[in-house]
């Protein structure tokens, strides 16, 4: 009696847990245990403290034409991971965030909303019709921020594209970049002296910058950062003083973000051009560094020293005729190692220019983080400078080339803690005065600082990154390489909180499906070889149609003899059958995915399981029984 009452207990047990895990999906929705493998669903520490921290009202929609792309099984699917993460961020917001799913059908009200929004459609077939999949956010004072279209080949980046989005609803003010720089981004000054009417134009990344942020010049003989600068853009410092660099430490230490543009040779820095003593600007200095700054922050930089490519080396002309790889003037590529694509900066760039730049080195002191975004190839030499002071010879250089098989690092993400490069205090501003004892001075960083240090000036140039052209009296730049990304991304992440730039790439919820895979490729190859006997088939009845035709002229061309009709008959027939042996191999293959897909299912929902409750059973009666049981 006993017995019978535990296997029926037994298997009321198992009937239960069949039909809770046939029902939770429906009744627990909400509540969710991650258990993939780079944790996909739980939010960074980071993005969890922004949405803590939300003092304004955010409705996040999300736009996706469910009905026009349900038989696109991965958009749907990814639509789904994007819904999902969206109600975990209004789960940690504290009922700031409201979250709407739209469904914009063809000529619909919600059609329209996107439209609205600046969402982007994108043509899914030949009838036009257009999905749309993309996020609108709006705050309480109807500012708007968008994702024009979720692109799932940056769904690493996902969580930091959100998080970004909400932030910047939740931060409205434009961001504040102070651009400290003894380069003429704003228009050769020169040309407007020689020539008052002339047009002074600014560089283009000037530009692009002013569309995004408030950007304000700090005079490079400044000795103080004016309040109210969130970002500092340093660009060839030369020659600054030391109470500016004072400055810019303790605005980095205090929390301020900087992105710097140092240059061992700066080709784009004007030099005396005396055509009676052209040594003079030989021998001009055309390097810069920020003093003890890079050192405090962990790094070592060498301003007489270049990098030298072999593997990226850009083609250029010779005077004497011909071509060759200058060694010196890189182009980076995205699908090698020479660009991070970890990093939020660096992730989307596909090439980047760079000029006779330097490389940076993190010391063995460094109580930093230094993540190398720009790296040489291993095919790589240290120059010395002078190779190149006295005029290029690409030719030369390349015979010259000794490889010292390491990357070097062009630029650089520094983060974490870091003292002053100013132990003394704050430097007097005369030449050889003692420095004074500051009392509201930082000696160490009040948290992380967080600072891109880039070994080139030269790239921010125009004419390393983009071309000129006139659109309706417009000047429209055409970039060539993406290094305006690497500034606009550098800005725009440095001008979040440290939240936010503590956010990095995660994985894809996307896994082959191998087996599957396997079945398809098999099947594919069945059918390609089928299509491609059918096409021979083709291929011979129109020679042998041909040759029966030769011979005849005039209106016998137009008359098909019996021998002629037999031939198109028996091809019909064949043709007939081959297209039902096509149409097996594609079923047979259907079937084949269906089963594999039924076996884990069943797998999944009963075999383990019942796996679990056999070894229960097992397990108990394996027990010893109490005796005069």
């Amino acid at each position: 009696m006993k017995k019978t009452l535990t296997y029926g207990g037994l298997i009321l047990g198992l009937i239960l847990f069949i039909a809770f895990n046939s029902l939770s999906g429906a009744l627990f929705k909400s509540s969710r245990l991650d258990l993939t493998e780079e944790k996909l669903y739980t939010l960074s520490d980071g993005t969890r403290n922004i949405l803590r921290d939300l003092k304004e009202d955010i409705t996040l929609r999300l736009f996706f034409s469910k009905k026009v792309a349900k038989d696109v099984t991965p958009v749907v699917a990814y639509a789904q991971r994007v819904q999902e993460l969206l109600q975990e961020y209004a789960a940690h917001a504290g009922g700031r965030i409201k979250v709407e799913v739209l469904d914009p059908e063809p000529y619909s009200e919600e059609e329209e909303k996107a439209v609205s929004f600046g969402l982007q459609g994108a043509p899914l077939n030949a009838a036009g019709d257009m999905v749309y999949f993309g996020i609108a956010g709006t705050n309480s004072t109807d500012e708007t921020e968008v994702i024009p279209f979720v692109q799932q080949n940056r769904e690493s980046f996902l969580e930091y594209d959100l998080t970004r989005l909400v932030y910047t609803l939740a931060n409205a003010k434009k961001q504040v970049v102070g651009v400290i720089t003894t380069l003429p981004m704003e228009g050769n000054p020169m040309i407007r002296m020689r020539n008052p009417q002339a047009e002074v134009q600014d560089w283009f990344i000037l530009d692009q910058m002013r569309e995004r942020f408030e950007v304000r010049m700090i005079p490079p003989a400044s000795e103080t950062i004016e309040a109210g600068i969130d970002v500092l853009m340093i660009v060839h410092p030369q020659g600054i003083s030391a109470t500016l660099q004072y400055a810019i430490d303790q605005f980095v230490l205090a929390g301020g973000k900087a992105i710097v543009f140092v240059d061992p040779f700066c080709d784009e820095q004007e030099v005396p051009n005396d055509p009676q003593n052209p040594l003079q600007g030989m021998m001009a200095d055309r390097s810069s560094d920020l003093g003890p700054l890079l050192a405090a922050w962990g790094l070592d930089y060498n301003k007489d020293q270049l990098v030298g490519d072999l593997d990226s080396g850009l083609r250029v002309r010779l005077p004497q005729g011909g071509e060759a790889d200058y060694i010196v003037w890189l182009g980076l590529r995205g699908d090698t190692d020479a660009i991070d694509k970890s990093d939020t900066v660096t992730a989307q760039l596909d090439t980047i220019n760079s000029a006779t730049a330097g490389f940076l080195v993190k010391r063995a002191d460094a109580a930093t983080t230094v993540t190398p975004l720009l790296q040489s190839s291993k095919n790589t030499q240290k120059l010395e400078k002078t190779a190149i002071q006295f005029g290029p010879d690409p030719k030369k250089l390349l015979e010259a080339f000794q490889s010292g098989g390491e990357r070097l690092m062009i630029a650089a993400r520094v983060s974490g803690p870091a003292k002053t490069a100013f132990p003394d205090g704050k430097p007097a501003a005369g030449d050889g005065a003692a420095p004074t004892a500051d009392p509201a001075a930082l000696k160490e960083s009040k948290g992380p600082i967080n600072v891109i240090v880039v070994a080139d000036a030269d790239l921010l140039a125009d004419k390393w990154w983009t071309r000129s052209q006139n659109f309706f009296g417009q000047r429209v730049a055409m970039p060539t390489a993406d290094n305006n990304g690497l500034v606009l991304n550098g800005l725009e992440n440095l001008s979040g909180n440290n939240d936010l730039i503590s956010l990095r790439g995660r994985g894809n919820s996307q896994r082959p499906f191998e087996k599957v895979n396997e079945i398809r490729k098999e099947a594919d190859k069945r059918f390609l070889a089928k299509e491609q006997q059918l096409q021979q088939k083709l291929d011979d009845l129109k020679s042998k149609l041909t040759d029966l035709q030769k011979g005849k002229s005039g209106a016998e061309e137009m008359i098909l003899s019996a021998e002629q009709r037999t031939e198109i008959e028996k091809f019909r027939e064949e043709q007939v059958a081959t297209t039902r042996e096509l149409r097996r191999v594609k079923l047979e293959r259907n079937k084949e995915i269906e089963s594999l897909g039924t076996r884990i299912k069943l797998t999944n929902t009963f075999l383990v399981p019942l796996l679990v409750i056999l070894a229960a059973i097992g397990l108990a009666s394996m027990r010893p029984k109490p005796k005069g049981g």
